[in-house]
């Protein structure tokens, strides 16, 4: 079997053993490059992972759930090295649930890479042996995987005869919540503790941004769109479903307010002025009518919460990263990009003008449950020291150490374990980008990206892989 995809379709406790092959780590060097590499080699050999008890699952963000094909040999979100000419077939049909093309036959088969931090972490924490990982397709309505993961909480509970715990990062958040939403009365009383890092619980305006504009960001980011076309990134239904919610659920318009995401409909296709035919408009209406039912259903869930399910949760926000807040299109739109202003800029004390990158603070605020913060990007948290530290406290019932306003994590200074334990794994070090760096992306002129198109070609770009849009 080819190497590299064994390691990428294995668990972290398998990938551990295979970093004693030397083919195995030649082919990890090419696809991550040696800084990363030499991240994975700090993490151990995976020896003292033996044993414990494991009645924690992991359970990742968008684009964090390895996706391999049976069909098209090995499409996995993402091989842009080897199989970035195939990364269209992972669309989905319209009805948001099937492979556009029948033949794809696409599945989740592992967690990746860059959540090995953070299980390491709990591993060696003493607290637990390890954890299960939870993979999912992101690219389907959360509800497709629900029933999964309820079998495995189920199987869990039964292995270890103890309460399960539940951490999700990113969309894993939500998809934790959907679960307990469709199978909680007979679920609850198997569960633990619940954390939510990161968790767009309202959504995120970039995914709005992405609809417009396509993928951007980052230089590697516009390389993948590149590769995967815009309808493609429209037919997935996970991923739509992370747009900022409607008015009356999203925080700030709960009472009329004007929506703080945008000054257009989110929900209406035809506002995005993508100038498509009558199909794609149906379809892309499809997914956004989808999103919006997602969206109502979970807040009317959360609402009927007992205070000792609240009880139950903790969500950590990350604040202090320049963030896409709001989408403003010009008067006179012709449908430009360049019609379209980008909010970016943070306000200090308001939670529609502060963040963690890629979340909007007050999408990340989930009401009645217990919150912390932390200054950190939105795609490493889960592997800072400080962040591991108070998810295993939460789940013990020790007290947390991270502060609990958005004003403390800004001002307090921590004197330790405030920077990813691997950031060259999580991307961090290479996608985290400052305040006054934020904006340097907006509009790649297209020889910029032809360039970076070349050294991917050329086997230049180590590390495209840990990119990720939210």
């Amino acid at each position: 079997m080819d190497k590299l995809k064994a390691f990428r379709t294995a668990d972290w406790e398998v990938q551990a053993r295979m970093l004693t092959d030397q083919e195995t780590v030649r082919a990890v060097e090419a696809w991550l490059g040696s800084a990363a590499l030499a991240d994975l080699r700090e993490l151990g050999d995976g020896s003292h992972l033996a044993g414990g008890k494991k009645n924690l699952i992991v359970v990742p963000g968008v684009m964090g759930s390895v996706l391999q094909s049976t069909g098209e040999g090995g499409i996995w979100w993402m091989d842009m090295l080897r199989a970035r000419h195939k990364l269209n077939a992972l669309a989905l049909a319209p009805n948001g649930l099937d492979d556009l093309h029948a033949d794809a036959c696409i599945e989740p088969c592992a967690i990746d890479i860059s959540y090995a931090p953070m299980r390491v972490a709990i591993a060696q924490s003493g607290q637990f042996g390890g954890s299960v990982q939870f993979p999912y397709d992101w690219r389907k309505p959360l509800r497709a995987s629900a029933e999964r993961l309820r079998d495995l909480i189920h199987q869990v509970h039964s292995d270890y005869g103890e309460s399960v715990h539940l951490v999700g990062h990113s969309m894993g958040g939500l998809m934790i919540r959907t679960t307990l939403m469709l199978y909680g009365n007979e679920l609850w009383s198997k569960l633990g503790k619940i954390v939510f890092i990161a968790t767009p619980h309202y959504g995120s305006t970039s995914i709005a941004g992405y609809l417009k504009n396509h993928l951007w960001g980052w230089e590697q980011l516009a390389v993948v769109g590149v590769f995967l076309s815009r309808e493609t990134f429209r037919s997935l239904w996970g991923v739509v479903s992370l747009l900022p919610a409607p008015e009356q659920i999203y925080p700030g318009t709960r009472n009329n307010e004007t929506h703080p995401c945008a000054n257009f409909d989110l929900y209406d296709a035809g506002a995005y002025q993508l100038d498509l035919d009558a199909v794609a408009t149906h379809n892309l209406q499809g997914a956004l009518d989808a999103a919006r039912r997602f969206h109502t259903d979970l807040f009317d869930w959360h609402n009927g919460l007992s205070p000792s399910q609240y009880g139950r949760m903790l969500q950590i926000c990350g604040v202090g990263r320049k963030t896409l807040f709001r989408l403003d299109v010009k008067s006179g739109w012709s449908g430009s990009w360049k019609d379209t202003d980008k909010v970016t800029h943070r306000m200090p004390g308001d939670p529609h003008r502060e963040g963690d990158g890629r979340v909007p603070l007050a999408s990340a605020e989930l009401e009645k449950i217990e919150l912390r913060y932390i200054k950190g990007e939105h795609g490493s948290l889960q592997n800072l020291p400080v962040v591991v530290d108070d998810v295993l406290a939460w789940i013990t019932e020790r007290p947390l150490s991270l502060p609990d306003s958005p004003q403390g994590a800004l001002s307090t200074y921590l004197s330790s374990g405030t920077r990813s334990s691997a950031p060259n794994l999580d991307g961090s070090a290479a996608f985290n980008l400052h305040d006054d760096e934020y904006d340097r992306y907006r509009d790649l002129p297209e020889s910029r990206i032809g360039e970076l198109v070349a050294r991917l070609e050329a086997g230049e770009l180590p590390g495209i892989d840990l990119v990720r849009i939210l």
